[in-house]
């Protein structure tokens, strides 16, 4: 069986992560001092999505999904 990694290019990767710093940088000017939880967890998710671009922009092992294939004699 076959199997090799897939993930994004480095550019859509770094695209995804400026993105993600986009939304951070206005969710934290412009929810700061509201007192609610929602602003700090979208704060949260934000970070998520650029820490997770970041690592499959320049991680040499950074796939974000192994596929497997079969070959037409394997059962």
């Amino acid at each position: 069986m076959a199997s090799y990694n897939v993930k994004p290019s480095k550019p859509v990767a770094l695209f995804g992560a400026v993105g993600g710093m986009a939304m951070l940088a206005f969710v934290l000017f412009s929810g700061i001092g509201r007192g609610n939880g929602f602003v700090w967890l979208w704060a949260a998710l934000c970070v998520g999505v650029v820490g997770f671009n970041l690592w499959a922009a320049f991680s040499k092992r950074g796939a974000t999904e192994v596929v497997e294939r079969r070959t037409a004699d394997e059962p």
